[in-house]
């Protein structure tokens, strides 16, 4: 509800700029929609639409989504009050529709106990599969090779994969974020709520306009 209100405060500011806050927040909350309804996360934000059409949004909206969010990277060069005045409109209500319909869905974290047993061991927050052979831990502090090498082999039982194949990378390291953010798969979280709007929170920051 906070996004609305901003809305409601860039009113103040002129129509244009009303427009350009709401279809900012729009595009913010359809890419928390993504990452809160499990579904797959684009690697742009031209393509919401088309990952939420049919799973929370119905054609019209997710059309209409199509040209906020291209509203949103060109606003700044809009000068047409009734264009930004429709956009604006457009966007509150389709705001509206994505705060309200959002149902989270949790993953399915098929994970042993040993698997969960490592990761608590190594105070790791969560942990992402990034392809058959990677898993990308969020420790609470940056793991040295020596730990992560060791992580691995405690892993790798639970995992299937011969510990010298299976790639254990920190979520600190340069390029394994974003990574994880756009592709990874959940396998372990200490507080999967919280994990999820951890996720939330990174793609918006990742993916938005």
């Amino acid at each position: 509800m906070d996004a609305l209100r901003r809305v409601a405060e860039a009113s103040s500011e002129g129509p244009l700029w009303r427009a350009y806050v709401a279809a900012k927040h729009v595009v913010e909350a359809a890419a928390r929609a993504v990452v809160e309804m499990g579904l797959p996360r684009p690697a742009r934000c031209e393509d919401l639409p088309r990952v939420l059409a049919g799973a929370l949004l119905d054609a019209a909206d997710a059309a209409k989504l199509a040209e906020v969010v291209k509203a949103a990277k060109t606003m700044h060069r809009v000068r047409d009050r009734a264009y930004a005045e429709k956009i604006a409109e457009d966007a509150v209500r389709l705001l509206e529709k994505l705060i309200k319909g959002v149902k989270r869905r949790y993953p399915d974290l098929r994970t042993g106990e040993g698997f969960r047993y490592a990761l608590k061991a190594a105070r790791v927050k969560a942990a992402y599969s990034l392809g058959p052979n990677t898993v990308a831990v969020r420790p609470e502090k940056p793991l040295s090779v020596e730990e992560r090498m060791r992580l691995a082999v405690d892993l790798s039982a639970e995992l299937g994969i011969p510990p010298e194949k299976l790639v254990v990378a920190d979520a600190s390291e340069p390029g394994v974020l974003e990574e994880l953010v756009r592709t990874g798969r959940l396998l372990y979280a200490e507080d999967l709520d919280e994990e999820i709007m951890w996720l939330a929170e990174r793609y918006t920051e990742y993916i938005c306009c």
